[in-house]
């Protein structure tokens, strides 16, 4: 037994064990879309993790927990008001707009409230602190997101500190981050959602994380750092954690490599730096730069889980531009502005071809060489379609405990002493 899922699992799921059935027709939801198994798009023999499967029947899961709690609850008893999201969005990037409206759509489908607040780029700080108060001391409000990152002008660390860590459903506030770093029963409110979709992925696609060994490329606060706590109360064996330093030196030199022979000494590093890397049962990669991970990093039969997200320009040769790491956020019954937030979409060849206002067509890639990859590896994720929509049903899954936690269904196993102005 994984012991973090459990834990997680006690917020949100293990309260109403039943199998989640659709009110309208009776059909097991969490059963549907079996139908929509993709062929892996790679011609290895790696296994698929499909994560927008088990995203969607993730999600149809929450769906169902609500429908329930809010349509079948007797008057003065259970959650008598739909769990809400706020999403806090600072500027015009038109990447963050579109995935503000992909989570506002999925809040949407699931029955969760979703209230956007969208500030333009030049705003002052303290009127963003001003409204994150106003949404701490909303009642009907059992989420809040910020959208990351912010305009260089704004202090990011202090907006974060200032949402209540009751209401921190992406898990970044220093209460819910040092919870999480303990062991015992110092456990978080909430817990990151790109880390906490990824070992979903994994549980559901039946990867053994106990005593396995891990490791995790990149040691980002959002990604990297939470990711190995999570692993470690997963009964992990071993978790490696790649510095930033060690994965600038690799980035670097993977550049180097296509125009020019390596001298002696970089070899000798980058063979240190990627021995506990190619020793891993399962390896997670979250650094941000297209297709570095090779296929000569990888144990033949390990689990390769790609959290990286880059676009690859389809107008130069070559040309790359980072979107963002595993954060995917969304927007639903908001109208955003429509030639910011539309997304084309064409094929070209087998490759799906994006187009944004600004950002010209692209398509979009991990970290991993998806494809010489597949032919060493055992099981492995796709970009895009693998962490990506695991992280938005994990905020709906987060959204959905917060709504738990200020109710009457589930007091919280050990309170938070938070500090009053959150409360």
């Amino acid at each position: 037994m994984i012991l973090f899922l459990s834990k997680q699992k006690s917020l949100a799921i293990n309260h109403f064990p039943a199998a989640a059935r659709s009110f309208t027709n009776g059909a097991d939801l969490t059963q549907q879309h079996d139908e929509t198994h993709l062929a892996p798009p790679w011609t290895g023999r790696a296994r698929l993790l499909d994560g927008r499967l088990h995203a969607t029947r993730w999600k149809n899961e929450i769906a169902c927990q609500i429908a329930r709690l809010v349509g079948a609850a007797p008057r003065g008893r259970g959650l008598m008001q739909h769990p809400a999201l706020a999403a806090v969005v600072i500027g015009d990037r038109p990447d963050s707009l579109l995935f503000v409206r992909r989570k506002g759509e999925a809040c949407k489908e699931a029955g969760i409230r979703f209230y956007l607040e969208h500030f333009p780029g030049n705003v002052a700080q303290e009127k963003v602190l001003h409204v994150l108060r106003r949404l701490n001391t909303d009642i009907n409000v059992h989420g809040i997101l910020l959208q990351l990152p912010v305009p260089p002008h704004l202090n990011e660390s202090r907006l974060l500190e200032c949402i209540n860590p009751r209401k921190d459903v992406d898990g970044l506030h220093p209460y819910n981050v040092g919870r999480l770093a303990m062991r015992g029963i110092w456990r978080p409110a909430f817990m990151p959602c790109a880390p906490l979709g990824c070992m979903e992925l994994l549980r559901r696609g039946q990867i053994r994380v106990r005593e396995s060994s891990v490791a995790i490329i990149g040691d980002s606060n959002v990604v990297g750092m939470p990711m190995s706590w999570l692993l470690r109360d997963a009964g992990a064996s071993s978790v490696t954690l790649l510095h930033s330093r060690g994965v600038n030196f690799l980035k670097r030199l993977s550049v180097e490599e296509r125009g020019a022979s390596v001298c002696a000494e970089d070899a000798t590093t980058r063979e240190r730096l990627l021995k506990p890397v190619r020793g891993a049962d399962i390896i997670i990669a979250a650094f941000g730069c297209v297709e570095v991970v090779r296929g000569d990093w990888v144990k033949p039969g390990a689990t390769v889980v790609d959290i990286g997200i880059n676009t690859v320009s389809m107008q130069s040769d070559g040309g790359t531009d980072r979107i963002g790491e595993a954060r995917n956020v969304s927007v639903g019954g908001v109208s955003l502005k429509s030639e910011l937030t539309e997304l084309l979409e064409k094929r070209n060849g087998h490759e799906l071809v994006h187009c944004l206002p600004g950002l010209g067509s692209f398509r979009v890639v991990g970290d991993v060489a998806a494809e010489e990859v597949s032919h060493i590896a055992g099981a492995m994720t796709s970009v895009p379609g693998g962490a990506g929509p695991m992280t938005i049903a994990a905020l709906l899954s987060n959204t959905l405990s917060g709504c738990f936690q200020r109710s009457d269904l589930r007091k919280p196993a050990h309170k938070m002493n938070t500090p009053s102005c959150f409360n």
